[in-house]
């Protein structure tokens, strides 16, 4: 039984220490972006806004197909990112938005004179690292990214505990430890978070 548990520890240290570090990175982008989503009163994120108004090719505009419009405005505007909403239900004009981490561009037109009005957002860096964080307007990919992140850091704690264990000098007080971790969690759950 011993050879058992000694070659599950070796085995969880390894997966741990590989694990951990892998996901070192995605962990400290989490925490980094986590504490700017807590913070966002440092004042490093006010949006700063900026209009203008753009005249549109009204051969665009008389037969509106919304793939070659969003990348006419694209080209025009030299957005990079995707159009996220799109509203050509009024007749007197067009909604799109662009979004991307930290910031968006909404492109109002009015089909009769054939401009449009231009309004871009930019939340600066802590903006953009808590759009990183939330996963808001990133994509796909992104999304994969914030999974990854989430089982490395799920891994990692499980072989942690799996390596407490075989470790019997330091046993009791890692359990103790991660024991008061969660009483401290869940006694801040029921004493202040608004239910």
């Amino acid at each position: 039984m011993k050879h058992v548990v000694r070659v599950a520890a070796h085995w969880a240290l390894l997966v741990h220490i590989y694990v951990s570090m892998a996901g070192l990175t995605l962990a400290v982008l989490f925490g980094a972006t986590g504490l700017a989503l807590n913070h966002q009163d440092f004042g490093l994120s006010e949006p700063r806004v900026q209009t203008s108004t753009i005249a549109l090719d009204k051969g665009v505009l008389e037969h509106v197909d919304r793939a070659t419009l969003e990348e006419h405005l694209r080209q025009k505007l030299g957005i990079r990112s995707p159009s996220t909403d799109y509203h050509d239900d009024d007749p007197d004009q067009i909604q799109i938005t662009y979004a991307a981490p930290g910031g968006r561009t909404i492109v109002t037109i009015n089909r009769a004179t054939a401009t449009a009005e231009v309004e871009k957002e930019n939340r600066g860096l802590m903006g953009k690292l808590g759009d990183l964080h939330k996963g808001f307007d990133t994509g796909t990919v992104w999304y994969w990214v914030i999974d990854v992140a989430a089982l490395l850091i799920i891994v990692s704690s499980l072989t942690g505990i799996v390596t407490l264990i075989a470790l019997r000098a330091r046993r009791r007080v890692g359990f103790t430890v991660g024991a008061l971790g969660v009483l401290t969690v869940l006694l801040i759950y029921l004493a202040w978070v608004p239910k």
